[in-house]
């Protein structure tokens, strides 16, 4: 899609639109953090087309950097990208209201019902979920990334990085980073 067209698609969606999407993301998402990938990659990808698969990623890399909750983060950042100020103030609003309604709900519910089996059961289950959400996104952000030596090699480090030497993932991240900056030519995506 073209910018002018996108930017032109972008100034019709209203900050209600904006906020209601995000607020399905947060409603939808258990797990937070990479679990919510590909929730977000259907809403604002597949599903909408208000960003391209190289924004998403670049969205979401960046989001991984700075403190905070990645779909903060990117509610942050696509709100922003989208219509400006009051886009990232709907779309941060729109994906922390169902988290600050979930926690006041378990804080008034749950801890009574914790120890039911039922109450377990769906958690264990729940756990799975997220558990194949987060393969899920690394299938769907790893089939953009060619593959040649170098990835490869990148990849194995960092997985050694991070589960030898337990380096914190932002560091890892950085490391990556830098080192991608080094072994990557010019124009070489």
């Amino acid at each position: 899609m073209s910018e002018t067209k996108t930017r032109r698609a972008e100034a019709t969606i209203s900050l209600w639109e904006i906020f209601w999407v995000f607020f399905r993301i947060g409603l939808f998402t258990f797990g937070g953090g990479f679990a919510m990938l590909p929730v977000l990659s259907h809403e604002l990808y597949t599903k909408r087309k208000w960003i391209d698969k190289e924004e998403l990623t670049d969205i979401v890399s960046v989001s991984t950097v700075f403190p905070g909750a990645i779909a903060v983060n990117s509610a942050f950042l696509q709100g922003l990208r989208m219509r400006g100020v009051p886009g990232m103030i709907a779309a941060v609003t729109g994906i922390v209201t169902p988290s600050i309604i979930v926690i006041l709900l378990i804080g008034m519910f749950l801890f009574r019902f914790a120890s039911l089996h039922t109450v377990q059961a769906f958690f264990k289950g729940a756990g799975a979920a997220i558990t194949g959400q987060i393969a899920y996104a690394v299938y769907v952000f790893g089939r953009g990334t060619r593959l040649n030596l170098r990835t490869i090699g990148l990849t194995v480090v960092i997985l050694v990085v991070l589960f030898v030497f337990k380096v914190h993932p932002i560091v890892a991240i950085l490391i990556s980073g830098t080192v991608g900056m080094l072994i990557f030519p010019k124009g070489e995506s």
